[in-house]
């Protein structure tokens, strides 16, 4: 709980100063710079899930069913966003290589835009280091986290969502329907061991129940920022003194790298914004390599075509778990680099 309390600290404190995304940056800093301080921190068992759960309702109860026609056209264009991505991947995972003496395979699946523990996992069944990709790609979703939201406030270019929103009424019971059901379909799919289940399992029924035109309730947003907190929280832990410390020589080539990603999945998610008449800050957040569910509370708050972005990472994460296995196998491992 004094993990939590601390991140709560620091949303309320960024909240306080205006900064976007208060509750998941302040408690993320918070915490990340307590840990790296040397302090022993933890949060409490399910705590990340719980947060997953209470956004993935909320952000899949913006999808109407005019929305989901909508961004359901696009299908063909997130499929060939999710490619460029995965080999936009390569390019960084080549920057990566000659910079940091890495192997190839901890190179290629530090720089694909991939979940923490699946390319972890990945990197380990074809020789890797898993240190260093859950490393890079924890730095990665920080870097997104941390510049994007905040380059696109200072900009102007919030509150320009595409769609009208509805914004439904809190119900006790309601609620308590559409958590029960998110986390049966959470549970099945972890299960299975679906990436982010808990977070795409309840945002599926929600989705479900809102296309329906079923309205059972919304989710206060006082719940939305407590979830924050334990999202924010969470990935703070991920920066311990001793691991930091242990892979300090391997941190400047995985910014570099994260840089090189992050600039070329941006551009390209502008250039869809103006061909196809979007809001290129959407399009921005749709198109970054940042964490799904980090992402889809950005669009939140910020009120930038949630439903939008959420379509874009979610093609995007099935495709890379599906893809990078075989593409290593294909174009690199045979050929002894990256």
């Amino acid at each position: 709980m004094v993990t939590l309390a601390l991140g709560l600290a620091g949303g309320f404190a960024f909240d306080r100063l205006g900064v976007p995304l208060a509750w998941l940056l302040g408690s993320l800093g918070a915490v990340a710079i307590v840990s790296l301080m040397g302090a022993r921190l933890a949060v409490p068992p399910g705590a990340r899930q719980t947060g997953q759960i209470a956004l993935g309702t909320a952000i899949g109860l913006t999808f109407a069913p005019e929305v989901a026609v909508f961004v359901a056209g696009f299908l063909p264009i997130m499929i060939g966003a999710a490619f460029l991505s995965i080999g936009y991947g390569v390019l960084a995972g080549r920057v990566l290589r000659r910079t940091s003496g890495v192997d190839d395979a901890t190179a290629f699946f530090s720089s694909v835009p991939g979940g923490v523990v699946e390319m972890s996992v990945q990197a380990e069944r074809y020789g890797g280091d898993t240190a260093p990709v859950a490393l890079a790609q924890s730095l990665r979703i920080l870097f997104v986290v941390v510049t994007i939201p905040p380059i696109i406030t200072v900009l102007g270019l919030t509150g320009v969502d595409p769609f009208d929103l509805r914004v439904l009424a809190f119900d006790p019971g309601g609620l308590a329907i559409l958590t029960a059901l998110g986390l049966a379909v959470g549970g099945l799919l972890a299960r299975r061991r679906i990436a982010n289940a808990w977070f795409l399992g309840p945002m599926g029924v929600a989705v479900i129940v809102s296309v329906t035109g079923t309205e059972l309730s919304g989710v206060p947003t006082e719940l939305v920022n407590l979830a924050q907190v334990m999202m924010g929280a969470t990935l703070g832990l991920r920066y311990r003194r001793d691991r930091v410390l242990a892979l300090r020589g391997f941190l400047a080539p995985a910014l570099l790298s994260t840089v090189v990603l992050i600039g070329l999945n941006v551009i390209t998610g502008a250039a869809i914004g103006v061909a196809f008449d979007l809001p290129v800050a959407t399009m921005a957040l749709a198109i970054s390599p940042g964490g799904m569910a980090e992402m889809s509370i950005t669009a939140k708050v910020l009120h930038l075509g949630v439903p939008i972005v959420v379509a874009f990472h979610v093609v995007r994460i099935f495709l890379v778990i599906g893809f990078t296995g075989p593409i290593f196998r294909r174009f690199f491992a045979s050929r002894g680099t990256v």
